[in-house]
């Protein structure tokens, strides 16, 4: 063999040999530890704690009602906040994530918490990346400890309000003002008449920030608790909760949230859920009449900006003041024109579409005759024609 043909054979071997070591690298799973710290994670209940935690993250069983491990005595589904872990991807990752439990202790009326952090290296960088710190709650139920939400142990500890059919669960950093609550009974009402429906009762967590709100969910620590205006929310349809960290017990646009999937109890496409909640309830403050007369401006300014694929909107409107999210703004008045030429059927029916931008492409020339590659020009008329009414 010549040496040129053994050079190519042997880099042939090695090439073989990198696409094996990276065909079989698929690592996934969770690594589990105890810190040092946790002198007592040899206890008896601790050690329950523990294979519990362990066994609900080990199995991946995320939102699953014939769960083990949860108590599903007042909730209907107690891990919905745990998204942020990812647990149902946690085996298929190419990576492994590490759970460290970090602590435990008993807290108020009979639970117990446990508190984990998530992270994993990340290869190409060689930096360790904290993912979430979490904290979970458990409590003894029939003579064995269940996962209990921390919503539902937070209720046993927040300050209570019942207003009109609102039970409202006060974090202790926020002052809860009566008018604001009574507001949201008034526009619970007048979205009940909308929908053809009696008013909905619900829970409505309220917090001063995103950062308190987070802990609500659960979590000591997720990236989304330090975005930049400080303020988020979130409609829990499933188990009717809104969580609000806007500092108001006033959130018209989750409660819209919560109607919609009450009359159609399914997923709709985004910009239809949000289009319609932007429509009736505004967002981040602002109403739909606030945000459209931002979205002209910037038209105005920017004639040639691209708006025909949806798919590249997942923005705010780049005018820099980080407000006013495309798929709602525009989401919002396509919704609007279709309740203008069909009331509110138009609405549930939109909401009955599916979830693919096929269905929304073929929503919007069943109801509005627009067609995808006309999707740019209409939106951009319309702004022109939207004047300060």
């Amino acid at each position: 063999m010549s040496k040129i043909a053994l050079i190519i054979l042997l880099l042939f071997i090695s090439k073989v040999g990198l696409a094996q070591t990276k065909s079989t690298d698929r690592l996934g799973g969770v690594d589990f530890y105890v810190h040092q710290e946790v002198t007592n994670a040899n206890g008896e209940i601790e050690q329950q704690l523990i294979e519990l935690w362990k066994g609900y993250i080990s199995e991946g069983r995320f939102q699953d009602s014939n769960s083990p491990y949860w108590s599903f005595e007042y909730t209907k589904v107690p891990d919905e906040n745990f998204w942020a872990i990812g647990i149902n991807t946690l085996n298929n990752r190419d990576y492994k994530v590490q759970c460290k439990i970090i602590g435990i202790f008993e807290v108020e009326n009979g639970y117990w918490s446990l508190i984990s952090s998530f992270s994993h290296l990340n290869r190409d960088s060689g930096e360790i990346h904290l993912d979430v710190i979490s904290a979970v709650y458990a409590k003894k139920i029939n003579d064995k400890y269940l996962l209990i939400s921390s919503a539902e142990f937070l209720k046993t500890v927040f300050e209570h309000h019942k207003v009109g059919s609102i039970n409202y669960y006060v974090h202790p950093f926020h002052k809860f003002k009566i008018e604001e609550a009574e507001r949201m009974q008034e526009f619970n009402e007048k979205m009940a008449k909308e929908f053809g429906v009696e008013p909905l009762a619900f829970d409505y967590f309220v917090a001063r920030n995103a950062r308190d709100l987070a802990r609500t969910w659960g979590y000591e620590y997720m990236n989304r608790m330090y975005n930049p205006s400080g303020k988020g929310g979130i409609a829990s349809w499933r188990n009717m909760t809104i969580y609000s960290g806007n500092n108001s017990s006033y959130y018209p646009h989750e409660l819209v949230h919560l109607y919609t999937y009450h009359v159609v109890p399914k997923d709709p496409h985004l910009w239809v859920g949000e289009g319609i909640a932007t429509f009736f309830g505004g967002k981040s403050d602002y109403s739909l009449h606030w945000h459209l007369l931002k979205l002209k401006a910037f038209l105005a300014g920017n004639p040639l900006f691209d708006l025909s694929d949806i798919s590249k909107l997942k923005m705010d409107i780049p005018n820099g003041e980080h407000v006013s999210d495309l798929r709602y703004v525009i989401g919002g008045v396509l919704m609007r024109n279709i309740y203008e030429k069909e009331g509110i059927k138009g609405l549930t029916d939109a909401l009955e579409y599916g979830t693919t931008d096929e269905d929304f492409y073929r929503l919007l020339y069943d109801k509005l005759e627009v067609t995808r590659n006309k999707f740019d020009e209409y939106i951009k008329l319309e702004m022109k024609k939207y004047t300060e009414q």
